[in-house]
């Protein structure tokens, strides 16, 4: 995907990463879900001198508590009956980088062996005895900031000191809104039929700066794909998912922290009533006393 960086905070997460892909030490990225943390991890491995090299993506959840270890470090044969040697995670990297999330969901005694082979940059296979050198990159994902996890008794703080040689808070969408429109129009770019061209009215592009995006770039993403689904070219206000009008937000608490005028304020009130009722127009323009043409009108205002 094309690198989205039209806000200043956007900017600036990309200047650190771009510093810190020259260096081989571990990397901290921390984001809501649907930031794009994997995305930027992707990019520092790209700008890296071992850009040829794997990239691989893991989230420890993913496996029983049990099989954490050998998947990782994999293992011997006869380590078991019915068992053979099998490489793991660590060893398959290469030079290249490994991304991991889910660090802090895992017991503490599983943290407790990744801080040791932090510490050494050596590992064995269950089983083994043959010390195997780790000599690729490692980027670690967190969806909260460590020292509150740390706090929480989740996340070791020894663990976290090991690996804080750079940290990157990637902002959420609803911090730069200004890049909401460019990604959404990246994305149809992507999932719409090559060469086809595609507007977004004014009133359309007004609801998604309100609105709270919860899924961050996640959610822009798959709302492209819904848009570019339905085949039209022209997308407005009723082209939206119904969960668009089922995010409430203050109308007088958006006008004194953005310093509305009347007019903005009024379209304001007007697309928190249609979220009130769930995006039904009818019961808004009962609501309201307007005639649904006059609706409609003011949701595409500005």
């Amino acid at each position: 995907m094309k690198v989205v960086s039209v806000d200043p905070l956007t900017k600036n997460v990309f200047n650190i990463a771009r510093r810190v892909a020259k260096e081989r030490k571990p990397v901290v990225l921390i984001g809501e879900t649907g930031t794009g943390k994997t995305f930027l991890a992707n990019y520092i491995h790209r700008l890296g001198e071992f850009n040829q090299e794997p990239f691989l993506s893991v989230r420890l959840t993913d496996f029983p508590e049990t099989l954490i270890e050998s998947e990782i470090f994999g293992v011997e044969e006869g380590v078991a009956t019915g068992v053979s040697k099998k490489g793991g995670i660590f060893e398959s990297v290469g030079f290249g980088t490994l991304c991991i999330s889910g660090v802090e969901d895992i017991p503490p005694k599983l943290q407790a062996v990744l801080l040791r082979l932090l510490e050494s940059q050596e590992f064995e296979r269950i089983g083994g005895k043959k010390k195997i050198r780790f000599s690729g990159r490692l980027i670690f994902e967190f969806q909260q900031e460590p020292e509150e996890l740390i706090r929480e008794k989740r996340l070791r703080d020894d663990l976290y000191y090991r690996i804080n040689f750079f940290e990157i808070f990637i902002p959420p969408i609803r911090e730069r809104k200004r890049e909401i429109i460019p990604f959404l129009k990246e994305f149809l770019k992507k999932e719409m039929k090559r060469g086809l061209q595609f507007q977004l009215s004014d009133g359309f592009c007004q609801i998604l700066l309100h609105y709270d995006w919860k899924g961050n770039v996640r959610e822009i993403q798959n709302l492209a794909f819904y848009l570019a689904s339905s085949g039209k070219e022209n997308f407005d206000v009723e082209d939206l998912p119904p969960s668009f009008f089922i995010s409430p937000f203050n109308p007088i608490e958006d006008g004194l922290t953005n310093r509305l005028t009347l007019r903005e304020l009024t379209n304001s009130y007007i697309r928190a009533v249609v979220s009130a009722v769930g995006g039904n127009k009818t019961e808004a323009s009962k609501w309201l006393k307007i005639s649904r043409k006059n609706l409609w009108e003011r949701l595409k205002q500005k």
